[in-house]
């Protein structure tokens, strides 16, 4: 019986494997599958497992999947759970990014922490900042009324956010969710929504998770360090396309209609911000292209918010929503 697979996807990132293995193979808790799905360019990921964890690939521990193309994040761990799926013992999945290292408990402390909220979709860990380990990177997620997503306690001391609490979402780099609350909340037999293709699909999904009646929940005990940006770049034309097109894709797909007449002036404005802050900074292309196309493609995302599960009344889901302009920046990147 296998009760956990962990879902990590690669794009050329050996660099990270070396503690992202050595780490998830000594944890405390025992009862998972590594589910590794290798979107890389370059062959020389699988051949770091081959020489370092070759065991582990032969008795099955490992399960290495070679992609013929980069699928990107969301579609990739989809891939990722289908395969877990087939296995019926399957009752959590836990997703964790390559470039992450993680305490000895990290596991057993997601585990028993779900085990405790028979409600919660999803258990966020407090994800430290490895570049910086005194600060934190997420203690989950936050939905603003504007609709903007932050990272919860993001860059604020590591001493900080100590109690276990629910919380608005989980943040997909490092979480875990119930088999139950995925195959709750799919959309035509998919868990990220696979157009976003990596940023804001984990709002996507707190966002669902929160439509159809589940919770989410912070267990400050289990801890993993995070290599932030380190696939993509922060400031990558990558990045801010995909970031500014999927955020006006999550506003149209999961905000009922009533609430986007009231608060409109809210995400115009964000909007225009967005515009302003990306033209200063002389990426007038990516942003401009991710605007066209999000507004393009709304009628496919207005189709997709009427398959939405919706077992409770949105007011549940509303008084999650802070109201902030800004995230929290370390000193070094003022």
């Amino acid at each position: 019986m296998t009760e956990t697979y962990v879902i990590t996807p690669n794009y050329n990132g050996k660099q990270f494997l070396k503690n992202y293995f050595e780490t998830l193979l000594n944890q405390s808790y025992t009862n998972f599958k590594v589910i590794f799905i290798d979107n890389s360019t370059l062959e020389d990921s699988y051949k770091y497992i081959m020489q370092n964890h070759g065991e582990e690939l032969k008795n099955g521990k490992i399960i290495f999947f070679k992609s013929t193309k980069n699928y990107g994040f969301a579609e990739s761990n989809n891939l990722g759970i289908q395969m877990a799926f087939k296995d019926k013992e399957c009752k959590y999945i836990i997703f964790l990014n390559n470039d992450t290292c993680l305490k000895q408990d990290f596991l057993k402390k997601l585990v028993s922490c779900v085990k405790r909220h028979p409600d919660a979709s999803s258990i966020q860990p407090k994800m430290i900042w490895a570049t910086n380990p005194n600060l934190i990177d997420s203690a989950g997620l936050e939905y603003s009324k504007n609709g903007l997503g932050f990272n919860r306690g993001a860059y604020k001391p590591v001493d900080m956010y100590n109690e276990e609490k629910e919380i608005f979402g989980c943040c997909a780099g490092a979480c875990l969710f119930r088999r139950e609350a995925l195959e709750d909340v799919k959309i035509d037999e998919k868990y990220f929504d696979e157009d976003f293709f990596a940023y804001y699909e984990d709002f996507d999904l707190a966002l669902r998770c929160r439509w159809a009646g589940w919770s989410s929940w912070y267990s400050p005990e289990a801890e993993v360090y995070h290599y932030k940006g380190a696939s993509s770049g922060i400031n990558s034309d990558f990045t801010i396309y995909h970031n500014w097109r999927n955020y006006t894709w999550t506003v149209f797909k999961n905000i009922p209609t009533f609430y986007l007449i009231k608060y409109g002036f809210l995400i115009f404005l964000c909007e225009l911000i967005q515009l302003f802050i990306n033209i200063k900074r002389r990426k007038i292309r990516a942003i401009f292209k991710a605007k066209i196309d999000a507004y393009n493609n709304l009628g496919l995302f207005m189709k997709k918010k009427k398959k939405i599960k919706k077992s409770v009344k949105f007011e549940k889901l509303e008084r999650w929503f802070i109201l902030k302009w800004k995230a929290n920046t370390p000193d070094k990147l003022k």
